[in-house]
């Protein structure tokens, strides 16, 4: 079962005071506030971008409809009792898909950029440490305490997009959207496999941990990591914000996946508190948290 968590003590009155100074809808956070990143450094070769989101339109494009006016969006057929009323996103209200897609690579593009080192020591002792101080690992549920290195009790850094896939320069390397606390041992069996449904089940399978698998695809790949239900739909978030972020494919039979994932798991309130402590870092979000709905504005991720 997934634990909660709360903030640590100076996160937590950076997010009460973003909550309290929240930025306009169409604009992006401001920089980060007074948190310690000693050696952090901004990625030279993509300047922060914290305008408003471009102009959208286009010759063909559908007249942008007035915020005031416009209509909250459908319920989302996964979750229809989940509330996308988010202020963040009300100037997107109304557009087509391509106009959708526009701004949401606006809204995230140009985040603050970290040193790997610096992103890997906050995502083990700032962002994945739950209620009681503990880390639990994203595909075995194993838990360990932080102790203040990026490698406490064996665990190590997971990415979600793998380095040797595109994610192996920065920014996407220091990326803390798509980063998880693993065990080494399962970071190593997951390697740089892409997700999937695997067709053998526990111990039929060359390998499996408390849900998590790694054997042949129900679709014909081999092999394929499958994740166990308790944070697949985290995963395939990272993956979708990942693809948007960096205009990087994800290949059909993948995001197939992926995309049931989303659906059988929606965001919950671990998912949007992480999401919050790594704006506080990174002056950026995953709008899939968010909007889980704005998946269906994707034809697909290529």
């Amino acid at each position: 079962m997934m634990l909660h968590y709360t903030l640590p003590p100076l996160l937590t009155f950076l997010v009460l005071f973003v909550a309290c100074v929240q930025p306009e809808a169409g604009t992006l956070p401001p920089d980060t506030p007074d948190v310690d990143l000693s050696d952090t450094a901004e990625d030279a070769s993509e300047p922060k971008d914290t305008s408003a989101p471009e102009d959208v339109s286009d010759d063909d494009a559908e007249a942008i409809p007035d915020v005031q006016d416009t209509p909250p969006p459908e319920p989302w057929p996964c979750d229809p009792e989940l509330d996308l009323n988010d202020r963040r996103y009300r100037h997107l209200h109304g557009l087509s898909d391509a106009q959708i897609q526009r701004g949401l690579l606006n809204m995230v593009s140009g985040h603050r950029a970290l040193y790997y080192s610096t992103a890997r020591q906050h995502l083990m002792n700032d962002i994945e440490p739950h209620d009681d101080g503990s880390i639990e690992c994203a595909y075995t549920g194993r838990i360990t305490e932080p102790d203040g290195s990026t490698t406490p009790d064996g665990f190590n850094t997971e990415h979600v997009w793998p380095q040797s896939r595109g994610a192996d320069q920065e920014p996407p390397r220091s990326d803390i959207h798509h980063l998880f606390a693993v065990d080494g041992g399962v970071n190593s069996a997951r390697s740089n496999h892409p997700y999937g449904t695997t067709s053998c089940s526990g111990n039929s399978c060359p390998w499996h941990e408390n849900g998590s698998e790694r054997g042949p695809s129900t679709d014909g790949r081999d092999p394929v990591f499958e994740v166990r239900p308790e944070f697949r739909g985290n995963v395939a978030r990272a993956m979708f914000y990942f693809a948007l972020r960096y205009q990087m494919p994800i290949e059909d039979r993948e995001e197939a996946v992926l995309r049931q994932w989303h659906c059988e798991d929606p965001p919950d309130d671990y998912e949007r508190n992480r999401n919050d402590l790594i704006q506080m870092l990174q002056s950026n979000r995953n709008p899939f948290i968010d909007r889980p709905d704005f998946v269906d504005n994707f034809d697909s991720f290529d």
